[in-house]
């Protein structure tokens, strides 16, 4: 043993003799692919006093190896079994201590060592493995008795299901037809108790470690999805949630406890149900109350607008709305459900969607592209609604104006943004920005598709207003209305033009076309305003693909004086300017 000890602190000391060194490294190696090395190396690992920590590492390393070899036989498993629970009791239990837990990346180790046992042992060889955590946890003082002792429990709680549920880990077949069984035996045998001990631990937050609390919220939050949702759903587990999401704080600790038990009910209510019980489970859950208490706190209240303004409790909480409304959107399209089903979910649904606008509207586009799945579902539900029944049931038909409105608000520059003249490049957030615009006209679209009438009025008066205000000089315009104005009658060029045109026998083609018209006139009357503003010439380019875009002949509107400025202020611009507006008038 003392030999295989040397040769590791020397394979790992980078200031030994290069020589001896490489011979260890050599040694070291040939020891980690022998299934035989692990009763060497866990005895070194179980010794007190304990070995360096980086010789404890890889002799948990060459047990872990020697667990998964078809050469270690169940005998040998269970050996290592009890020596290793032997050394978690002495170390992590309550009597017997010897000097201070392990730190963190030997307890890492450690789990990861006692999970691969579990997958070889459990159910047959090691039935007890669960009550055995829940004992040194503290059993009915859980949390209490045994603070390293909960939290070894509960690090082996949150290994276990990544390892025996995350979908994202890739597997043989056999790996994963294991697995499945070993999930199933744990629903038969042993899910309810823990279920207990979590309830256990909840019940008492408040007098215990709060970085236990968030390891436990966080522990649910893993299992939730592959156990009966019965056992997290209950009135002992809910009622600490509710307390502990809805905290008004701004100490660190309890911040990350609030932060956790908001992802905590996420994954309760993103849990794959029958339709009926999912909506049974949301209006259980009371989530529209956890959301409204959760948006009218202090750091998303009080503090929008400000730079106290809370964006990633923001983001959590819009992330929740974004599943339940996805959620419900899949009911309700679905052929299947049953009607009663299909009224319940499009109640909590008009309930949901102020949340789903309030967060689409944030000022932060982080926030905003969370919830934009669940905006974009709603809306082709709807437009699917519309072409099936030639128009929009009244309550769907009635969110429309407020969608719309928060999606053109989002188009607006915020009032952080500055740009110069950056000879055709952009920075990361201007280009960021520029995909979300991609995106959010796409919502617009399908807007449109629901209800043109609404898009074209709504439209119309966003540029006409923004142009008026321009033209008049009266006011001064902030660059970013001009600049939203201007992006959003190109955008409604693609509506003017898109059956025969602008003009059909020297008469607008639609009314579409008769609006689109009036928008550009206003932009050139208003021109002499955009030429001597230093803060919206750099708009003159986006003014002139929205007028190419729509090819109109300008000139026929006696806005000639008006063309010709606009033309000589092209002439100390870029040279892709100026073609453009050669094109344009063409």
């Amino acid at each position: 043993m003392s030999q295989v000890e040397n040769a590791i602190e020397i394979a790992y000391d980078y200031l030994s003799d290069q020589t001896l060194r490489s011979q260890a490294i050599l040694f070291v190696n040939q020891l980690r692919n022998n299934s035989s090395a692990w009763q060497v190396c866990l005895p070194l690992f179980t010794r007190s006093p304990p070995a360096a920590d980086p010789t404890r590492v890889f002799c948990l390393e060459v047990v872990n190896n020697a667990i998964r070899s078809l050469d270690v036989d169940m005998t040998s498993r269970e050996y290592m079994k009890t020596s290793l629970t032997d050394y978690v009791r002495t170390k992590y239990g309550t009597t017997g201590r010897q000097g201070e837990p392990d730190y963190p990346h030997i307890q890492n180790k450690l789990v990861q060592t006692l999970t691969e046992l579990f997958t070889r042992l459990y159910p047959e060889f090691w039935p007890s493995i669960f009550d055995e955590f829940i004992t040194l946890a503290g059993g009915a003082s859980i949390g209490v008795s045994n603070l390293q002792g909960t939290t070894l429990y509960l690090r082996m709680l949150g290994s276990i299901s990544d390892e025996i549920a995350d979908q994202l880990i890739l597997k043989t077949p056999g790996d994963a037809k294991r697995h499945t069984e070993i999930r199933d035996a744990i629903r038969a045998r042993d899910v309810q108790k823990v279920s207990v001990s979590w309830q256990e631990i909840l019940g008492k937050w408040r007098q215990l470690d709060l970085a236990m609390v968030e390891m436990c919220l966080q522990t649910i939050s893993r299992w939730v999805s592959w156990i009966d949702i019965s056992l997290v759903a209950t009135q002992q587990t809910l009622e600490p949630l509710l307390q502990m999401a809805g905290q008004q704080t701004v100490e660190p600790k309890e911040i990350k406890v609030r932060d956790a038990a908001i992802k905590a009910f996420t994954e309760i209510a993103s849990k794959k149900m029958r339709p009926p019980e999912k909506v049974e489970l949301i209006s259980f859950l009371d989530l529209r109350s956890v959301i409204a208490q959760l948006i009218a706190s202090p750091p998303l209240s009080q503090h929008r607008n400000t730079p106290h303004y809370d964006a990633d409790l923001a983001e959590l909480v819009a992330k929740l709305v974004n599943n339940i409304i996805r959620d419900l959107i899949v009911i309700l399209d679905s052929g299947t459900n049953d009607a009663q089903t299909k009224q319940q979910a499009d109640e909590i649904l008009q309930a949901f969607v102020p949340y789903l606008l309030r967060f689409f509207a944030d000022e932060y586009d982080e926030v905003c592209s969370t919830v934009i799945d669940a905006i974009t579902d709603l809306l082709t539900y709807f437009r699917k609604l519309a072409k099936a029944q030639h128009t929009l049931p009244p309550q769907y038909s009635a969110m429309l104006p407020s969608t719309l409105e928060a999606i053109i608000t989002k188009m607006k520059y915020d009032e952080t943004a500055s740009w110069g003249w950056e000879d055709g490049g952009f920075e990361t957030d201007e280009a960021e920005f520029q995909e979300l615009r991609k995106k959010l006209n796409g919502l617009q679209q399908i807007v449109m598709a629901c209800n043109e009438q609404l898009y074209m009025d709504t439209l119309s008066r966003v540029v006409g207003g923004t142009l008026d205000k321009l033209g008049s000089g009266q006011a001064r315009v902030d660059w970013r209305e001009l600049d939203l104005a201007l992006h959003e009658m190109y955008l409604f060029g693609d509506l003017a033009a898109k059956n025969r045109g602008i003009y059909q026998k020297r008469q607008p083609s639609s009314v579409a076309a008769e609006r689109l018209i009036e928008m550009v006139v206003k932009m050139l009357q208003a021109g002499m305003y955009i030429f001597t503003d230093p803060t919206t010439k750099r708009f003159l380019l986006t003014c002139l693909q929205a007028s190419a875009h729509i090819r109109i002949r300008l000139f026929t509107y006696s806005t000639w004086s008006y063309a010709s400025d606009m033309f000589r202020y092209l002439k100390r611009m870029p040279i892709s300017s100026h073609k453009l507006w050669k094109t344009l008038c063409a």
